[in-house]
Formats: structure tokens, C-alpha cells, sequence
């Protein structure tokens, strides 16, 4: 897939951003407001997240925040549109958007064909990639990133129904995969050696990298696939995915979106 200069470089993956990752991810707060089950209305924006997803879309004191949550409230304000956010496990998102349960799920979705079948996907907003989370002092068996885990005994653990979830089972043949709810779970499992690597969005991964220092947890920076995150609209309104798309190109025009991502996501 070529590269857009209008996505930004997935140096983002650089050992020497994460403490500045972790320091920005504990300073900013998104909306309040969440909810299960919220009948749709004109002026009501109703967005899907799954809350574990740091610095994308997590909890922090009762409140979502994150990247996703700044750019659903200005989103909103965009469209004229209250917020309210709809927590759903990863799995069921798309089947709530197809039911018209939430309007939009803003949730560090990646595109992908087969998600393309079921709705629609407004302009991607960041590029990231897939790369893998293993303890520092077995660094070294994991020096070439992905490749390192081909014909190995090592076990690997994903999130059920990511894109690092897919990208393992149709890659590698004959690796042990163990299949985790929520990020935290995965990493947790690293933590306690239940795994040997986790593999996960680029962004995330140094989220967690950065906040499990005390850990000794470490990023592998060579990336496995590149990627493209984006919102996910139902097929048939076209009139938000319109919205949705006139939003991101206006935050590019007056050259806001960089300074958003770079808020949550450091730079080199």
C-alpha cells in the first residue's frame, strides 16, 4: 500500500518517545459521558468505543479520554452533534453499528477488506502497524520483530478479532497462539510469562511499554504490517460519512490534526 504525506511516520515506535507517551497520555481528559444503550436522535452523535485501547481510547478518574476522545468531541462540534459514548466489547462493535446501536465506532479501528464489506470507513486519519511487545531481557530472540517468531515455540498473544489477531493466523503456521478480551489482559499475561510476545498496534504497544517500565517490558520497533486507522460508519448514512470526511480535511487544512495526534502520540 503506498504511503500518504498525509499520514505522518511511524517513528512514533522509537524507544526514546515512550516516556513522553506515557507523560502526555496522563494529562489530557476526553468526555464524561458514556452509556449501553442510547436511542438515536438527530442532534446525538452516539460513538462505539472499546476503552482499552490507551493512549487511542482508554478510561482515566471515570472518564474516556484519549486521541479518539478528543477528535469525537470536536467531531461533535463539527456536526453540531451532542456526544455520548457507547463502551461494547471489540467484538461487538460493528454488529451495534450495523443494528443502529452507535452511529460511528472511534475506537483505533483499522481498515481492513473484510470490515470494508460492512460499513464504511471515512478517510483514515493516522498509519500505524502491528509490532510486538516482549520482556527486556529476551530482547534478543526477538531482534528481526515478526520474522523472529516463525518456526518457534515461543506463544504469542493477541486481542481476539484485532488486526494482530488476523495478521498471526493467517502469517504463521504451527506458532501457539493464546487469544486475550483487552490489551491489559495481554499484557498481563506477558508480565506473569504466560506469553512470550504480544502483538498489537504500534501506538499501543508503547503506551504500555513506557507504563510498565517497573516491568521491564520493551517494544519491538520493526513493524509487521502497516496500517491504516479510521471511523466506521454505517453504509447507508452517507450524510455523516460526508460529515466525517469534511472534518478530517478541515482539521488538515488548518494544519490541527498533527498537533492532536502528536498530543497523544510523540514524534520524533
Amino acid at each position: 500500500m503506498m504511503k500518504s504525506k498525509s499520514f505522518f511516520p511511524i517513528s512514533i515506535v522509537l524507544a526514546t518517545s515512550l516516556m513522553v507517551l506515557l507523560l502526555s497520555s496522563c494529562t489530557q481528559t476526553g468526555m464524561t459521558s458514556r452509556s449501553v444503550s442510547i436511542a438515536p436522535a438527530p442532534d446525538l452523535l452516539r460513538v462505539g468505543i472499546t476503552s482499552d485501547a490507551p493512549p487511542l481510547i482508554y478510561i482515566k478518574n471515570n472518564t474516556v479520554t484519549g486521541l479518539e476522545a478528543d477528535l469525537a468531541k470536536k467531531l461533535g462540534q463539527f456536526t453540531g452533534k451532542k456526544v455520548r459514548f457507547v463502551e461494547l466489547q471489540w467484538e461487538d462493535q460493528i454488529p451495534a453499528l450495523e443494528n443502529n446501536k452507535i452511529d460511528i465506532i472511534m475506537s483505533g479501528m483499522s481498515i481492513t477488506t473484510a470490515r470494508q464489506y460492512r460499513l464504511a470507513f471515512a478517510n483514515p486519519y493516522l498509519r500505524s502497524g502491528q509490532i510486538l511487545l516482549v520482556r527486556l531481557a529476551e530482547k534478543a530472540k526477538f531482534s528481526t520483530g515478526i520474522y523472529s517468531l516463525m518456526n518457534s515455540s515461543h506463544v504469542i498473544g493477541t486481542v481476539k478479532g484485532t488486526t494482530g489477531d488476523l495478521f498471526i493466523t493467517k502469517t504463521l503456521n504451527g506458532v501457539e497462539v493464546k487469544n486475550y478480551k483487552t490489551s491489559d489482559e495481554a499484557v498481563k499475561a506477558l508480565i506473569r510469562k504466560d506469553i512470550d510476545a504480544f502483538i498489537y498496534d504500534a501506538p499501543m504497544i508503547c503506551h504500555y511499554a513506557a507504563i510498565n517500565e517497573n516491568n521491564k517490558l520493551t517494544p519491538i520497533l520493526s513493524l509487521a504490517t502497516e496500517e491504516y486507522i479510521a471511523w466506521g460508519i454505517r453504509k447507508e448514512d452517507g450524510k455523516l460519512l460526508n460529515q466525517a470526511n469534511a472534518f478530517i480535511a478541515d482539521l488538515k487544512s488548518k494544519q490541527q490534526l498533527q498537533r492532536i495526534i502528536r498530543t497523544w502520540i510523540p514524534y520524533m
